[in-house]
C-alpha cells in the first residue's frame, strides 16, 4: 500500500516539474474568485456502491463530502471511476460487502490551525480556448509536516445524473494529489496546481457548456510528527467553482436586474402614456355629402379631455368656402357639422384640422377622403343641427 502511494507521489512529482512547461501559452482568465477562506470542520467520504445505494445521512448539519463512483466498467456508466478505484484501494474500503467502512470521516480540530492558506481559483482559457482550471496558492505551515503530507485538489459536480439515469450529488469527478510545498514550520510556498483541460475532458467535465454546479475542495493530509504514518487531516478548504457571474459584488450581480427593471419601467411608462394619449384625442370622421362633391359631412366625438378647434385646412386643388367653425368640445361629447367648398375637384381631398387638447396642448389632425366614383360614393346623413 505504502510503496504504491509513494510511486504516485513521484509521478506527482514529475508532473509538479513539467506544469511550467506546459502552462507557457498565453492565458485569458474566464472567471476568478478569492479561495474560500472558511476552515470546514468535517469532510466525509462515501463510496456509492455498484447497484446504486441510498447515501447515508450527514453526521453534520454542512459538512464537505465526496461521493466516489467505483463501478464504470461494469455497469457501462459514464461518471470516471478511476479516481475512486484509487481512494477505496488506498484506504481499503470494500463498497459493495463492508457497509460500516462506506462512510470514511475525517474531522478537523477547528481551534488549531495547523496550516494556513490563502489565494485564488481561476478558470481560464489557453490560445485554443478550452477552459482549464488553476489554483494560485499560499501555503504557510504552522508546524514543522510529515515528509508524508500530501495536498488534494478535488472536482465535485453538485448534481451528477450518467447516462443511465443514475443520480448522485458531490460525484468526485477529478482528484489531483499534489506536492511541492514547504513542509518546515513558517516557511511559505507560491504554488500553481491545475486541472489540466484533457483531465477535466477525461472526466466529463465541459467548463464551457456547462460553467456552473461544481465545486472544488482543497485538502491536506498528513501528521506533525515523522514518526507515525497516520494521515490526519490538516486542513479543508471548499467551495464553488468561480463563474462570470458568481463571485461579483452585490451591487454588480444586482445590475442587470436593475437596468431590466429599469427598462420595463421605461416600456410600462412609454406604453401607458401612449395608450392615455390615445384615449385623450378625439375621433373624426368625414364624408362626401350624397351627389354633392362641395359639402363635407363632419363628425367629432371628444375622447378623455376636452378641446377646441384652432382651423381648418384644405389642401390644393381644393378649398374652403366661408369660415369653417372653430367649436369646443367636453370629454366625450359629440359634434357635427358641415365644410363648404368653392367647387369640386377631380382628385382625393386632403384635410388638416388645428385641436388644442386640454392636458395635451397643441395638436394637427390630418385626414384624408377620397374622391368617390359614381359607383363608391357614400351617402352620408346630414349632421344633428
Amino acid at each position: 500500500m505504502q510503496s504504491r502511494a509513494f510511486g504516485f507521489l513521484i509521478a506527482c512529482a514529475l508532473f509538479a516539474l513539467l506544469l511550467p512547461m506546459s502552462s507557457a501559452q498565453s492565458l485569458t482568465v474566464y472567471a476568478k474568485a478569492p479561495l474560500d477562506d472558511t476552515n470546514q470542520p468535517l469532510l466525509e467520504e462515501f463510496f456509492i456502491a455498484e447497484n446504486g445505494g441510498i447515501i447515508p445521512a450527514s453526521s453534520s448539519d454542512d459538512p464537505v463530502r465526496w461521493n466516489w463512483w467505483c463501478w464504470s466498467e461494469e455497469t457501462g456508466s459514464d461518471w470516471p471511476d478511476d479516481d475512486g478505484i484509487y481512494r477505496r484501494d488506498y484506504l481499503g474500503v470494500n463498497p459493495n460487502n463492508d457497509t460500516e467502512k462506506k462512510l470514511v470521516e475525517h474531522r478537523v480540530n477547528p481551534d488549531k490551525v495547523d496550516v494556513e492558506m490563502d489565494g485564488e481559483v481561476n478558470v481560464v482559457m489557453g490560445e485554443d480556448k478550452i477552459r482549464f482550471v488553476q489554483f494560485h496558492l499560499e501555503i504557510t505551515p504552522m508546524v514543522n509536516l510529515s515528509n508524508q503530507a500530501l495536498l488534494y485538489i478535488v472536482l465535485t459536480e453538485d448534481q451528477a445524473r450518467d447516462h443511465h439515469g443514475r443520480e448522485a450529488v458531490q460525484l468526485v469527478r477529478e482528484m489531483r494529489p499534489e506536492v511541492g510545498f514547504s513542509l518546515q514550520a513558517f516557511n511559505t510556498s507560491n504554488v500553481v496546481y491545475e486541472w489540466p483541460a484533457d483531465h477535466l475532458e477525461a472526466a466529463g467535465v465541459d467548463l464551457e457548456d456547462e460553467p456552473a454546479g461544481w465545486s472544488y475542495t482543497i485538502a491536506i493530509f498528513g501528521n506533525i510528527d515523522n514518526a507515525t504514518m497516520q494521515h490526519e487531516l490538516l486542513l479543508l478548504r471548499h467551495g464553488n467553482l468561480p463563474t462570470p457571474y458568481l463571485h461579483t459584488t452585490p451591487s454588480q450581480q444586482w445590475m442587470p436586474l436593475a437596468f431590466s427593471a429599469v427598462a420595463i419601467i421605461i416600456a410600462a411608462t412609454v406604453v401607458s402614456n401612449a395608450r392615455k394619449r390615445e384615449l385623450m384625442i378625439p375621433h373624426i370622421t368625414t364624408g362626401w355629402k350624397t351627389d354633392d362633391l362641395t359639402t363635407i359631412i363632419v363628425r367629432i366625438r371628444a375622447g378623455a379631455t376636452g378641446f377646441s378647434i384652432t382651423d381648418w385646412k384644405v389642401l390644393e386643388p381644393w378649398a374652403l368656402r366661408g369660415r369653417p367653425p372653430k367649436t369646443s368640445l367636453l370629454p366625450n361629447e359629440e359634434k357635427g357639422f358641415t365644410l363648404s367648398l368653392r367647387r369640386a375637384e377631380e382628385e382625393d381631398c386632403h384635410i388638416e384640422v388645428g385641436l388644442d387638447l386640454d392636458e395635451l396642448g397643441a395638436w394637427r389632425q390630418h385626414i384624408w377622403l377620397p374622391h368617390p366614383s359614381p359607383s363608391t360614393r357614400p351617402s352620408v346623413s346630414e349632421p344633428d343641427a
